[in-house]
């Protein structure tokens, strides 16, 4: 008797995500293939439950005792990776059905993405899963990744940051380079699944079992389509009160709906649909991979805005000037200082400071009066997010050239001056400290921006909690979407749309 699927709205894909025990059909000694690569990359990442290769025509991989078949194994196990070639993987289905495997992961390709006769071949694996109650990623999937058992179990060798934020992905090679760009940024991930032909399990499915994970903050999808009558807005309108979904639409143009088709088999649907999905459903939409990234980050570490009134804080003019337009083109407010305020920052300011908001500090050499002024414009009732230019960490350190000569004086200015900046350069590690201090304080989130190296910016965030980037219309396009996602939750429950 076949086995029942459990309930679509208490699905459980712990076994996915966290499984105790996994076999890999296809294992393979040959460096070369797949089945070698995704042990591998499972191995090397130490994961914490047993592993155990299946493959007839080989006694050992990679130290580890294989196996002929399932029936062979010493102990059930949770998951099944297979890697084998398309036309094997029906009858393998069915001997994960014999042996009661609750969950299958195809990594194998040339199905429904390949044409018709894939498509057959497609529609037969999904029967035969649906037909023992087995739940099935992809097939054409990249694999999965979980922080909790350390499952690195992908196909290219990336080492996601553990943390809050939990990805599908349409595209496997899209998901996995959120990986990787989560590393280098400081971004850590908590679960990542390549949902490849969603045969089975589609990107619904993942984002009701995200919304129910207590270990999931934010959940980033990235979309090309879904099969009509997917019940896409309720069910996201119901998650994005209780989590921020944020999504990147491939298959937005009529060429790039005709690439989704041929690599993933997604039905790329008319962008404006899209659009109106979306805003209906509080999905917070973002038009590039790195807005993708840059949101993950602030919005899994800082407060909401309440409002869309931000104040500037800059050591130059023209940064400010710059950002007070890309706020105003993009629907946020920068209001003029009140009265009260502008004394508070004449006591700490030159006279010719500007007076104004954005609050220029006119490039102060012998004090930095950073620190309390940021404090001063983080009280201030009249805004509700701050934008920090400069309070990172620096990207100038002094340079002179090696053949310099001259008079001692000018050998010991030089001096000088270089163990000034050295010292100036360590400022921004106690600023940084004072910026975490303020958001929690304030409840406001602080946006800094600040010329730096990549390796920079993933400091600011490993370090001291503080989310940077290098340009102000990064950080003004992310409070923007901060800003509306706080409006949607703040409107009446029947008006909520972006």
């Amino acid at each position: 008797m076949a086995a029942q699927k459990p309930n679509m709205k208490t699905l459980d894909l712990d076994g996915i995500f966290n499984p105790e025990r996994i076999a890999m059909i296809g294992a393979s000694a040959n460096p070369r293939k797949w089945g070698f690569i995704i042990l591998l990359n499972i191995l090397k990442a130490n994961y914490r439950g047993r592993v155990y290769p299946i493959n007839p025509r080989e006694a050992s991989i990679l130290g580890y005792p294989c196996y002929r078949s399932l029936r062979d194994l010493p102990e059930k196990v949770d998951m099944v990776l297979i890697t084998t070639p398309a036309k094997v993987v029906p009858d393998l289905i069915d001997e994960c059905g014999a042996q009661r495997i609750p969950y299958v992961i195809v990594i194998t390709s040339d199905f429904s993405e390949a044409g018709p006769e894939g498509a057959a071949l497609e529609r037969d694996v999904v029967a035969r899963a649906e037909k023992y109650g087995i739940r099935l990623v992809g097939p054409n999937s990249m694999g999965v990744f979980g922080s909790k058992t350390n499952l690195h179990a992908t196909m290219p060798p990336v080492m996601p940051i553990h943390g809050n934020v939990s990805m599908f992905s349409q595209s496997g090679n899209v998901g996995v380079q959120m990986l990787a760009w989560g590393e280098q940024e400081g971004l850590g991930f908590n679960k990542f699944v390549s949902s490849g032909n969603e045969g089975d399990l589609n990107c619904i499915d993942y984002l009701r079992y995200f919304a129910e994970d207590r270990d999931t903050g934010v959940i980033l999808g990235y979309l090309e389509g879904i099969e009509p009558g997917a019940n896409l807005v309720a069910e996201a309108k119901k998650i994005s009160r209780k989590k921020p979904i944020l999504v990147f639409k491939g298959g937005r143009t009529e060429a790039g709906g005709k690439a989704a088709a041929s690599h993933s088999a997604a039905m790329a649907g008319e962008n404006e649909i899209f659009r109106a999905a979306f805003r209906q459903s509080g999905m917070v939409e973002v038009k590039t991979s790195q807005a993708l990234m840059d949101c993950a980050k602030a919005f899994s570490h800082y407060p909401l805005p309440r409002g869309n009134r931000v104040g500037i804080i800059t050591r130059g003019g023209g940064w400010g000037v710059i950002t007070a337009d890309f706020c105003e083109e993009n629907g946020l407010v920068v209001p003029p200082l009140p009265e009260k305020i502008i004394k508070k920052f004449n006591q700490i300011l030159p006279k010719y400071w500007s007076h104004g908001n954005p609050v220029d500090l006119v490039a102060t050499i012998s004090h930095d009066p950073y620190p309390e002024c940021l404090e001063i414009l983080s009280r201030w009732e009249g805004i509700d997010a701050i934008i920090a230019l400069g309070a990172g960490r620096r990207g100038f350190t002094y340079r002179y050239s090696k053949d310099v000569t001259g008079p001692q004086e000018v050998m010991d200015a030089i001096r000088m001056a270089s163990t000034f900046i050295e010292q100036r350069n360590q400022i921004p590690d106690e600023m940084l400290k004072g910026v975490r201090q303020l958001i929690v304080k304030s409840k406001k989130p602080i946006i800094v921006v600040a010329i730096g190296s990549e390796k920079s910016h993933k400091l600011n965030l490993a370090d001291y909690q503080v989310v940077s980037y290098p340009t102000p219309e990064r950080a003004v396009r992310v409070l923007w979407q901060m800003y509306k996602y706080s409006r949607f939750l703040n409107s009446p429950q029947d008006e909520r749309k972006f």
